[in-house]
């Protein structure tokens, strides 16, 4: 289990190691990531908890998700077409 520092969010902690797994490559575009079953797993969080990392992430546009088939890393160009498109 990841230790999480007890001085910020939890949910924060673990969205910001899931952005480093998918900016190093462990976690490349179109791939799956883990699910929230698995977070709450590998990281000792709530399912809420697990929930709103898997928000958070959706938002910032780093992930996608497929009803029914689980969350993929988006590409770049997804994420920067969809910041671009929210910016206009």
């Amino acid at each position: 289990m990841t230790e999480l520092r007890d001085d910020l969010p939890r949910w924060r902690q673990v969205r910001d190691i899931i952005v480093q797994r998918i900016e190093a490559s462990q976690y490349r575009p179109g791939q799956r990531i883990p699910s929230v079953v698995d977070l709450t797993q590998e990281f000792g969080i709530a399912t809420q908890t697990a929930q709103k990392v898997m928000n958070a992430l959706r938002k910032d546009r780093w992930i996608r998700t497929e009803r029914g088939m689980g969350s993929f890393v988006t590409t770049a160009e997804e994420r920067t077409t969809a910041s671009d498109e929210a910016s206009e």
